[in-house]
């Protein structure tokens, strides 16, 4: 079962490779490095903060709560703190994900590309618009205003 996913998988790693090089005769194919865009990202360090201190928080209650429950109830309550984890990271990432895909489309727009891929989709080869896309959200970025 393994060999054949394995098989599977190269064969549509190979099928995109050959794709991308035939898209890349026609026009340049452009990338992104997305974890160095984020990381570079205006106030990403305080946003970082807030979801580790809501994480802790969160966990902290979960560790109280927990000692008189069932294993049902226990799981229900993990749930219940995994969702309000998960609701107050994408209340913090969301408008940093917004930005920095609008930025993506702005030098996308300035520089007549196409499309964009993450590097890590990258074999070989293409334009690198990293910089391009830090600068433009260094520019058009503030911090999130806290909780």
């Amino acid at each position: 079962m393994k060999k054949k996913m394995l098989t599977l998988l190269m064969s549509l790693i190979m099928t995109f490779a050959l794709c991308s090089t035939s898209f890349a005769a026609e026009k340049a194919v452009c990338f992104v490095d997305m974890q160095a865009i984020l990381t570079s990202y205006p106030g990403i360090n305080d946003i970082a903060k807030q979801i580790s201190d809501k994480q802790a928080e969160l966990q902290k209650k979960f560790n109280v709560e927990i000692k008189n429950l069932d294993a049902q109830d226990q799981a229900n309550l993990q749930a219940k703190y995994n969702k309000e984890l998960s609701d107050f990271e994408n209340r913090k990432m969301n408008p940093v994900r917004k930005s920095i895909n609008n930025a993506i489309h702005a030098v996308m727009k300035a520089k007549g590309v196409d499309s964009v891929v993450n590097i890590n989709a990258m074999v070989a080869g293409g334009q690198n618009l990293t910089a391009d896309v830090v600068k433009d959200c260094l520019l058009y970025t503030s911090p999130s205003p806290r909780d």
